[in-house]
């Protein structure tokens, strides 16, 4: 499902971007393409390495995995010399929570420890830092915000439908969210009709 994902992205002149790129585009210093699309992925899941990254591959696609290191080498998950593959094959690689908890049920210690403990260790093992969040479960509050600005990261994406665009709070940008039972057309649906809702 998700090679034919990528092919109809590919078939249709969808350009995929890089976190930078992204950036770039969100604050009007580069232009943007036609139909611009940031692949995103949450937690570090093996498949993204074993699955994914190849599908990409074929087609050139960049892609973002908001990564969960206090999950690095439990089964099912990815291991440190897979993410420096994919970081490697052209990934961003970006903070998602050192142990992917629900951010806003924490103190403020424990969230900033979850926030900047996550950027340490991704910073530590690939060399270059990160500055881009996705809140865990999509949660966060006025603390978690605060943070995060603080630490300071640029951008943070929530699991809130829709595209994400230069009007929405850089800390509260949109996203599609994609589930694994979504058929091609649902998927396409989503892809086509959420920015109505932006």
């Amino acid at each position: 499902m998700f090679a034919r994902q990528m092919d109809y992205l590919a078939a249709q002149h969808y350009t995929p971007l890089t976190l930078g790129d992204f950036a770039r585009i969100i604050e009007k210093k580069q232009p943007s393409p036609e139909r611009p699309v940031l692949l995103t992925f949450d937690d570090g899941y093996a498949n993204n390495a074993e699955v994914a990254m190849p599908i990409l591959q074929r087609h050139g696609f960049p892609a973002t995995l908001f990564l969960s290191p206090g999950f690095i080498g439990q089964p099912g998950y990815l291991s440190w010399p897979q993410v420096q593959e994919l970081s490697a094959a052209g990934w961003d690689i970006a903070p998602h929570g050192l142990t992917h908890r629900h951010l806003p049920q924490l103190s403020i210690e424990h969230q900033r420890e979850e926030i900047t403990e996550s950027r340490r260790r991704i910073a530590h093992a690939l060399g270059r830092s990160a500055d881009v969040f996705a809140y865990p479960f999509g949660e966060y509050n006025e603390d978690t915000i605060k943070i995060l600005k603080k630490a300071p990261y640029r951008y943070a994406f929530t699991t809130k439908e829709g595209y994400a665009t230069s009007k929405q709070s850089p800390y509260e940008l949109s996203r599609i969210v994609v589930h694994g039972e979504d058929d091609l057309a649902t998927w396409v649906q989503k892809l086509v009709n959420s920015g109505r809702r932006s």
